[in-house]
């Protein structure tokens, strides 16, 4: 029931005259009306890139020490920019959240602990479920709760839009409470709405090229307007 597969992910890895180590974590990702697809994440203190396991093609770059995200299409030449807000929204008193955690003894162990099955609950409804392991890539987890409170501030006001419709789980995950899934411990699979995630690789030291953290100097640079809701 609880089958982790971990493989080894390469991306074909050269030889790098500027390299530098970073955290990686990798996941296979299942949605439904999507062909399968692989969510790379690589971190280092300063940055944390999002893509597809490329290289080369478009990815999400988030500047940990000034909070700005970076959404590069090389196809395009383009770069969208973010300055996310200061605020960050705190969940309504009507919103109860809570989590349910069990120990899962009987599941693969992974770096020798065992796993924990974790379910976040939101008016006591069952909205993310997770297994997770404790005290591991805690740098990497640290910075994903970081890329999506600020992607939070960023979506805010679109809560509040004439016509917007979303669920108590949808208010929870991507406005009011975007870091609980990186809150208790490294996902091994995390299932929403459909949506599947699991870890096929993770390593806490990786060598990558320096200029996968860059953002091209020559593309063009599109700052869309603030959101704004009533």
């Amino acid at each position: 029931m609880y089958k982790l597969v971990l493989t080894l992910f390469l991306v074909g890895i050269p030889f790098f005259a500027q390299a530098q180590q970073a955290a990686l974590l990798v996941y296979k990702v299942q949605e439904p009306g999507v062909e399968n697809y692989i969510s790379r994440i690589l971190v280092t203190p300063e940055k944390l890139r999002m893509d597809e396991g490329s290289d080369n093609g478009g990815y999400t770059l988030y500047d940990r020490k000034t909070g700005m995200i970076f959404n590069v299409d090389p196809e395009e030449e383009t770069v969208i920019v973010f300055e996310p807000p200061v605020r960050q929204p705190q969940p309504p008193a009507d919103m109860k959240l809570s989590v349910q955690r069990k120990a899962e003894p009987q599941a693969p162990h992974v770096e020798g602990k065992a796993p924990t099955s974790i379910k976040l609950m939101v008016n006591g409804k069952s909205c993310r479920e997770l297994l997770v392991i404790d005290h591991s890539m805690e740098d990497a987890v640290a910075a994903l709760r970081e890329l999506y409170k600020a992607l939070a501030r960023i979506q805010y006001p679109t809560a509040h839009m004439p016509g917007t419709e979303m669920s108590d789980c949808e208010l929870s995950e991507y406005v009011y409470a975007p870091e609980r899934a990186w809150m208790q411990g490294l996902p091994l699979w995390d299932i929403m709405a459909g949506k599947r995630r699991l870890l096929v690789d993770f390593r806490k030291d990786f060598s990558v090229d320096k200029g996968v953290f860059q953002v091209p100097e020559s593309y063009e640079r599109v700052v869309p307007p603030p959101l704004t809701g009533d």
